[in-house]
């Protein structure tokens, strides 16, 4: 972070009584929402890389449909503070939503980064509102981002349905369209002309949004994003009441299987951990191409004696991305798999015990005690909507 744009934020800080004593007990709560493979968990933790260089304790609140959740042990791995909140998303689940809030306030959390169901929407009138009108307790609720992936909003822009259909893109759209700031991410895999025309759609297709861009894997944007926040008027902001059809919204979460699981992984010999990863997230990503299905997100976890290596995927014809890898061989681990696929739970679960049945002939390892929960969500009925 430059000197500069740190300055300011403490500046900011101290002219707005963030570090005062009498505001110490008032954690300030941001919610960042998106679509699946957005990349939400990676700026997540990113924005807590800078607020902690400025002595901020931070913490993370981590939703899922289900248990079995990569992105809450992959945070963990980064030595992060973290909760989860499971079982159905943040809205539907709100009184969990607030017990996990009230928790963190307790232990003197300055932020808490939020970070809804990537199929969810309607957020300012079942999160954001809801809290403003202290159904959450005494915490600050701050403008709601919303990131979105280069190659989805292209899709958006191009009226592209043959990888997903008109519903699933409405509920995409409608995610954006209530946002106070929205986030182009992963300018790192994009060229200069498509960053300018993306930007150019979401300006005028979105006009009472704010549009920044960032690259959360390269760290890029994040300390004017926390600005361009912290800055906001509150009055303004978290107002939007989207015009939401319920049931092309249902209908659009439920166009997807949901998979999670999780395994122990054996071997007699040494083995390669990246590499059993990386060929495992391979396997699967082929079969759902072959069932003619788009990946949403693939996400697969392996941790054994304190490392652990992730790998991700958020399209059919997109490359299998690692986040994170071992330093050196190992023998077992645990493993976690997340899938949310259009195909359904019936597949989503035959292709995953192939796979790895493959993968246990191809490497000459065993994988034992698997758990696995497959699914579609089911209609949203959020706690409140205002």
């Amino acid at each position: 972070m430059s000197s500069g744009i740190r300055s300011s934020l403490w500046i900011l800080f101290w002219r707005n009584k963030y570090l005062r004593r009498e505001n110490m007990k008032r954690s300030k709560l941001m919610v960042i929402g998106g679509f699946l493979g957005a990349g939400k968990t990676t700026s997540m933790i990113e924005i807590e890389n800078v607020l902690k260089t400025i002595g901020q304790k931070v913490a993370l609140i981590t939703n899922d449909q289900t248990a079995f959740q990569v992105d809450t042990h992959y945070v963990e791995t980064q030595k992060i503070p973290v909760e989860e909140v499971s079982g159905s998303c943040f809205c539907c689940n709100f009184d969990k939503f607030k017990e996990v809030i009230e928790k963190l306030q307790e232990e003197d959390t300055h932020f808490i980064l939020a970070e809804p169901v990537g199929s969810c929407t309607d957020l300012v009138s079942t999160i954001m509102k809801p809290i403003k009108m202290g159904k959450a307790g005494n915490v600050e609720i701050l403008p709601l981002s919303v990131v979105v992936e280069p190659r989805r909003l292209m899709d958006l822009m191009n009226q592209d349905t043959s990888l997903l259909s008109k519903d699933v893109y409405y509920l995409f759209s409608k995610q954006m369209e209530e946002a106070d700031i929205i986030i182009l991410n992963k300018l790192d895999t994009i060229s200069v002309k498509d960053r300018k025309l993306l930007k150019e759609f979401l300006e005028i297709t979105y006009p009472t949004s704010q549009i920044l861009e960032i690259s959360a894997r390269e760290g890029t944007g994040i300390e004017k994003w926390l600005l361009a926040v912290l800055c906001s008027d509150q009055k303004t902001t978290n107002i939007k009441k989207i015009n939401l059809e319920y049931d092309t919204y249902a209908n659009a979460e439920a166009e997807m299987g949901w998979l999670n699981a999780n395994a122990q992984l054996n071997a007699e010999n040494l083995i390669n951990g990246n590499d059993i990863l990386f060929d495992l997230g391979k396997k699967i990503k082929d079969l759902i191409t072959q069932s003619g299905g788009e990946i949403g997100h693939l996400k697969l976890f392996l941790k054994s004696e304190g490392e652990a290596s992730k790998i991700s995927c958020v399209g059919v014809n997109q490359p299998i991305d690692v986040a994170s890898e071992f330093t050196k061989p190992i023998k077992n681990g645990d493993l976690i798999i997340n899938i949310r696929a259009t195909v359904s739970p019936e597949e989503l679960s035959r292709i995953t015990q192939i796979s790895i049945k493959r993968l246990e002939e191809a490497h000459k390892l065993e994988v034992e005690n698997f758990e696995v929960q497959a699914f579609r969500p089911s209609y949203p009925t959020p706690t409140y909507r205002y």
